[in-house]
């Protein structure tokens, strides 16, 4: 018998490595040292205590991952002050996005990677949001 203790990583297929690593350090403002950043090689970045995501090379078309691809990535934030501050990151950088859209637990934001890799940001309600 074993116990999963955590997911390791999330690996993402990327035609440019480097170009999504900056996608996640410029706007979702992840701290990614530029000497992580090489071209043709992975790239791996944490998210919070136990979350890690890494970055694939892959000579495949944009979303053309095949069985088994992730449908989205979803990220939480702690205030809607964040929120905020995301949409006007996406839309200083001409970026695409829906929302945020309210649903009865949550303000969910969607976005995608210069790859195509669907995120969300969602900042989940509390017993005082209506």
């Amino acid at each position: 018998m074993f116990h999963l203790k955590a997911v390791h990583h999330i690996a993402l297929n990327c035609s440019d490595v480097v170009k999504v690593a900056r996608f996640f350090k410029d706007i979702l403002e992840v701290p990614i040292p530029e000497e992580n950043m090489t071209e043709g090689a992975p790239v791996y970045f944490q998210i919070g205590t136990y979350t890690r995501i890494g970055l694939h090379p892959h000579g495949g078309e944009a979303g053309k991952g095949g069985v088994g691809q992730v449908d989205h990535l979803a990220f939480s934030v702690q205030s809607r002050a964040e929120l905020d501050y995301l949409v006007d990151k996406l839309e200083a950088e001409n970026i695409c996005y829906r929302g945020p859209i309210t649903q009865p637990t949550s303000y969910n934001l969607y976005f995608e990677t210069p790859d195509g890799h669907h995120l969300e940001v969602r900042l989940d309600k509390d017993e005082f949001d209506e």
